[in-house]
């Protein structure tokens, strides 16, 4: 019998179910692997929208529709591979006589697993993975089309196989989620560190997507100008006393009270309408030129804070506890410096308000410096200042320690706070140390985080429990 015919028909068929091998494992990783956001992206960036990259688009958001299409495609080119592959083994060795025709497909069988097995796993398996890994995108579009005829031909199937999987699932007690993938914030951060570290993403754009993830976790508390550093005027002085006032402390605003106190806000006056007004009538009270003022309370996030601000159109706002008293003030730069950092004007003092260096790693620092300013200014984040109630220095340190007086320390994290005095029950300044950090403590930025250290020593410990 001659079977030359029938073996180039049978290498003719083994050749394109490789193909179709291949294109199915490029599909799956691809699929796998490419990131929606990449598509959209490239999409943007052409002057007419692109077939390719909308069918790419549409394949990625159907994801589980095109995998199952991959899936099939994988198994049926397997079982076609191994039937054909056995007959044409055998055949081979049928034709060259050295294996006893009864012996031949027996022969053939572990042949053909073998050779097949070593093709499908080197050229239908890890050689397109790799490929497919490396380059998602150009990978996609380049298969997109041949993959999308496959998908409606193979329509039928993959229906009734994705209806048959999903329902076991459920009978599992498993759900079977949407395609989207949903981040956590810390995901997207860590997402964005790496894209970072890769030159991917700008170090100022990371800077700015940190702050605005720490900002959701902050209130009104956290960030305000506590009451005793508050500057009052009350609302039966002048308008001279107002600008003498205003040349004196060089605020653009004050709050306006009654009886001279802190609890009753009545409203706030502006630099501006100060100079204006005293060229008219200078005796005038200040009442005159005052403005509304809106309250926030002490727990409201900062995006609502800067909600009220923009709805009431005041750029400061009062803070008030649970019973309606004056906690502190807050200000739209107070806010905005949570995104862009410390941001100073024309009447900033060059030094920090609340701090000043002395050298050799120690620093005089005012009692009612608050927690996240000193977090911000050491550049740290310290998981016993954000865990705690108090909002100041001073609040802190009496928090964990009643008896603590002038001359007593105590150790936060890398910092040994030193008290300077006690007055009133009060601590105003403190003398603070910074004492070195271990290099496996800082972070690829040359920052502690606390939070990371713990994990990292979670993972130690895990690995060496395993």
């Amino acid at each position: 019998m001659d079977s030359g015919p029938s073996m180039i028909i049978n290498f003719f068929i083994i050749l394109v179910v490789l193909l179709l091998a291949i294109l199915f494992t490029l599909t799956e990783y691809s699929l796998v692997k490419v990131r929606l956001s990449a598509l959209k992206a490239l999409q943007e960036t052409r002057e007419k929208p692109s077939r390719n990259i909308s069918n790419a688009i549409y394949m990625t958001t159907h994801l589980t529709e095109y995998l199952s299409t991959a899936q099939v495609g994988i198994t049926l080119t397997s079982l076609i591979l191994g039937w054909i592959g056995e007959e044409t083994v055998a055949e081979i060795i049928l034709g060259s006589g050295i294996i006893p025709a009864e012996y031949a497909h027996a022969v053939a069988s572990v042949a053909a697993m073998i050779i097949f097995t070593i093709v499908h796993a080197v050229f239908t398996d890890l050689v397109p993975k790799n490929i497919a890994i490396e380059s998602p995108v150009k990978v996609l579009l380049f298969i997109v089309r041949p993959v999308r005829f496959f998908h409606i031909a193979l329509f039928p199937l993959i229906w009734t196989l994705d209806h048959l999987s999903n329902g076991i699932t459920h009978l599992l007690g498993f759900r079977t989620d949407g395609e989207e993938d949903i981040y956590s914030q810390t995901e997207i951060l860590s997402l964005s560190k790496n894209a970072a570290a890769a030159g991917e993403l700008d170090e100022e754009d990371l800077t700015f997507m940190q702050r605005a993830f720490e900002m959701n976790d902050k209130v009104a508390v956290d960030i305000m100008i506590d009451r005793t550093s508050m500057t009052i005027i009350d609302v039966t002085a002048s308008i001279a006393d107002g600008l003498n006032l205003y040349l004196q402390e060089r605020y653009s605003r004050f709050p306006v009270v009654a009886d001279n106190d802190k609890d009753k806000v009545l409203g706030y006056v502006f630099n501006y309408d100060l100079v204006r007004q005293a060229r008219i009538k200078s005796s005038d009270p200040v009442s005159k030129i005052m403005r509304d003022i809106p309250a926030v309370p002490e727990n409201m996030d900062l995006h609502d804070v800067m909600d009220e601000m923009i709805i009431k159109r005041s750029p400061i706002a009062i803070v008030v506890d649970e019973y309606g008293g004056t906690s502190g003030l807050i200000t739209d730069k107070d806010i905005y410096e949570e995104l862009f950092g410390t941001v100073r004007d024309e009447i900033d003092d060059v030094s920090d308000d609340y701090i000043e260096k002395l050298g050799d790693h120690r620093f005089k620092i005012s009692g009612k410096m608050t927690l996240y300013d000193f977090e911000r200014y050491f550049n740290r984040n310290i998981k016993e200042l954000e865990n705690d109630d108090a909002v100041t220095l001073t609040g802190y340190v009496l928090n964990h320690d009643p008896e603590f007086r002038a001359g007593d320390t105590m150790k936060v994290a890398n910092f040994e706070l030193t008290a300077l005095d006690y007055d009133n029950a009060y601590i105003s300044q403190f003398i603070v140390k910074e004492l070195p950090l271990p290099k496996d403590d800082l972070n690829q930025n040359g920052i502690f985080d606390e939070d990371e250290a713990a994990s990292e020593k979670n993972s130690e410990d895990e690995v060496a429990a395993n």
